[in-house]
């Protein structure tokens, strides 16, 4: 017994996490264990082996940032290492949480979107019309969409290297809060943007490089309807449109990176954020707002949860 206590304390003491860390990971494994159970209560047919490596590979992400915090002594790029995967993993979850949940029971709320657009001032087909006239610019935007991820993981690796473990734990909470949220609000009022309703022309899609054409629309239509015939990775894509979490995670780049040297490029960067978002036909102009009302209530809310 004494042999197996001093190796339990090794074991412990060659991985360590802070008490923020632990919590998310309890968070990740929870709504992993709630998506498997959804995923077989309901019958759903899950293509298991990608999904199971990207759990573990997070895990193991995990225990080689709490070893090295505790054997290397590099606390920052144990930080790093384990912000990253705690950011990865839930999103992982979170992708197969969320095609488990089709099809949906209520009905879509897009065309109430699409007149609260009106009121604003906001049309999308006439908005990527009027983009297509700046090839080259629309183009840069549609690559910009697709950057929210790095920009996530850069943001953490930032942080990290400065040793603002307070504000590094914060973002990632408040990336798990705004996605549970934006789900949740998703899941009553379901919406999956302007391209399931409205046909681009082809000339102008080509022109503005948009990567989907009406067939797209149509897809996720089906998905509503009657969901996957199996969930797999490759058959995945963003489908929560309002509130908007690109949007959400703008914000949090951008928050999280005041007082340091990124901030400037990623107000600039993110600023472009709002029209790359909306030429790519996913949300609504009124999804943005939403995002940006998630985003602040989620971070009122992290500080209030991981305090000094």
């Amino acid at each position: 017994m004494q042999t197996s206590s001093k190796a339990d304390q090794t074991w412990r003491g060659a991985l360590v996490l802070l008490p923020a860390e632990r919590g998310m990971l309890a968070v990740i494994c929870g709504f992993g264990v709630a998506a498997v159970f959804l995923t077989q209560a309901l019958g759903r047919e899950v293509n298991w082996p990608p999904f199971l490596a990207g759990f573990f590979g997070t895990l193991g992400l995990m225990a080689i940032g709490a070893y090295v915090r505790s054997r290397k002594d590099t606390p920052r790029l144990a930080l790093a290492l384990i912000g990253v995967a705690i950011f990865m993993g839930f999103t992982a979850v979170s992708s197969l949480f969320i095609f488990t949940l089709f099809p949906l029971p209520r009905p879509l709320i897009d065309p109430w979107l699409t007149r609260v657009d009106a009121l604003l001032g906001y049309h999308w087909p006439s908005f990527v019309q009027a983009l297509a006239a700046y090839p080259g610019f629309a183009q840069a935007l549609g690559l910009l969409y697709h950057s929210s991820l790095p920009q996530i993981v850069l943001t953490i690796c930032l942080l990290a290297a400065l040793g603002r473990t307070l504000v590094l734990h914060r973002f990632l909470a408040v990336g798990i809060l705004t996605l549970v949220a934006a789900v949740a609000i998703w899941w009553v009022f379901p919406s999956i943007g302007p391209s399931g309703f409205f046909a681009i022309p082809e000339d102008v899609r080509l022109a503005t490089g948009l990567y989907f054409d009406s067939d797209y629309g149509a897809y996720l239509r089906q998905l509503v309807e009657t969901g996957p015939t199996r969930i797999s990775p490759e058959v995945m894509t963003g489908v929560v449109a309002f509130p908007s979490y690109h949007m959400v995670m703008a914000c949090m780049v951008v928050w999280y990176t005041r007082g340091t040297l990124l901030f400037l490029p990623a107000l600039v960067a993110n600023a472009l954020m709002i029209p790359a978002t909306l030429s790519h036909g996913g949300h609504h102009l009124i999804d943005l707002v939403a995002g940006v009302a998630v985003f602040a209530g989620c971070t009122f809310l992290a500080t209030r949860i991981i305090r000094g």
